[in-house]
């Protein structure tokens, strides 16, 4: 799953991770899981990038990579889209 989809689980309160999937003698293996969502907090390697505290959006805007910020201006368009408000705070 691509990171706007992981996204759009996560705004949506539902799981997901990225990752590519791949038979290995018939079993399903996924690599490169990255970005995940519990459906309460958007997770990129060990960083919690975004969470919702009752039904307030929290996103973490410190600066860590260029794929970090492409996430959290995704978070901002699609949250702007569905019409959630966004609290920002400066993460760790």
């Amino acid at each position: 799953m691509k990171n706007e989809k992981v996204i759009e689980k996560f705004l949506e309160r539902e799981s997901a991770k990225t990752g590519l999937r791949t038979i290995t003698n018939g079993i399903y293996q996924y690599s490169g899981r990255t970005l995940q969502t519990d459906g309460n907090k958007l997770i990129n390697y060990s960083t919690i990038i975004a969470y919702f505290e009752d039904d307030t959006l929290y996103l973490n805007t410190k600066k860590y990579s260029v794929t970090t910020s492409k996430i959290q201006n995704t978070i901002r368009r699609l949250a702007s889209d569905m019409g959630l408000s966004i609290t920002e705070y400066m993460g760790e």
